[in-house]
């Protein structure tokens, strides 16, 4: 980390990071206007063209559009004020009004799973329901089990938005899911699954950017291909036999106030989609 002059107007901190590869066309790009929607102490995130790019301390969780300082979130410069809310992403990283942020490396959010045959995941999936408070099933579960796109997107409109905060309850839900559903799927050498997700995937975005928040909508998006946060890919490879299940789904529950229970309880219903049987 660095301290350098930009324009010889602003002191700026620079600072190496990783980056996920899902946002590297924006970040190795042209330098576009972005807009920074929010900030925490750890996290800044920023609406630029068309998606959101979380800029995070190392400590943060990992988010599959995010990008991971070098610097924990006591010595991260990410608050701003009124008048600076203006950023450039691109051209090897994210210029905020306090931190040059130059990315040297990347890391891939879409989990790898083993080969799992479905009643290894039903297995997993039954050590671990009882374990997870998230929200009630809307229909999700029945409606990916039947492979019915309709269903699938009628259920998951019916708690898009639903929630608190960023990233209501009710879109992580859904974002597990989906992700769940493809992912396990594909482990089980089902390539429908991925296809199902993919048909659903352009309506609930469309409907996700009018009722949730962008960072949120974001997520949906993202989740759709397969990319989740790093506690989540945890959870999924802990599916597929890989790893503790129970440490995992631990792991995953613990992340924010409802986030990490209504993500987890998503994975189990597309994970147990995903196998062939909804989960009761």
């Amino acid at each position: 980390m660095t301290v350098s002059a930009a324009g010889g107007a602003r002191l700026r901190i620079r600072c190496a990071a990783a980056a996920s590869s899902a946002v590297r066309p924006l970040l190795d790009g042209h330098p576009a206007p972005g807009r920074i929607l929010g900030c925490s102490g750890a996290a800044a995130w920023i609406a630029v063209a068309d998606e959101v790019v979380v800029v995070a301390a190392s400590d943060a969780v990992r988010l599959p559009n995010g990008v991971a300082l070098g610097i924990p979130s006591g010595r991260a410069p990410l608050g701003f004020d009124a008048s600076a809310l203006d950023c450039t992403v691109g051209g090897g990283g994210v210029l905020l009004p306090a931190v040059d942020v130059r990315v040297v490396r990347w890391w891939d959010p879409r989990p790898a799973l083993p080969a799992v045959t479905p009643a290894e995941v039903l297995r997993s999936v039954a050590v671990l329901r009882d374990r997870v408070a998230g929200p009630p099933d809307p229909g999700l579960g029945r409606a990916l089990a039947g492979r019915d796109p309709g269903a699938v997107l009628g259920a998951a409109l019916t708690v898009v938005g639903r929630g608190d905060g960023l990233t209501p309850a009710g879109d992580d839900l859904v974002a597990g899911a989906l992700a769940g559903y493809g992912l396990i799927g594909t482990a089980l050498g089902d390539p429908e699954t991925a296809r199902l997700v993919g048909a659903v995937a352009g309506p609930l975005d469309r409907a996700a950017r009018e009722r949730t928040t962008s960072l949120s909508a974001a997520l949906l998006r993202h989740a759709c291909r397969g990319e989740v946060a790093d506690p989540a890919a945890g959870m999924l490879r802990a599916l597929a036999g890989r790893g503790d299940a129970a440490a995992a789904c631990k792991a995953l529950c613990s992340v924010g106030h409802s986030s990490g229970p209504a993500l987890a309880a998503g994975l189990l219903i597309g994970a147990a989609a995903a196998a062939g049987r909804e989960m009761l």
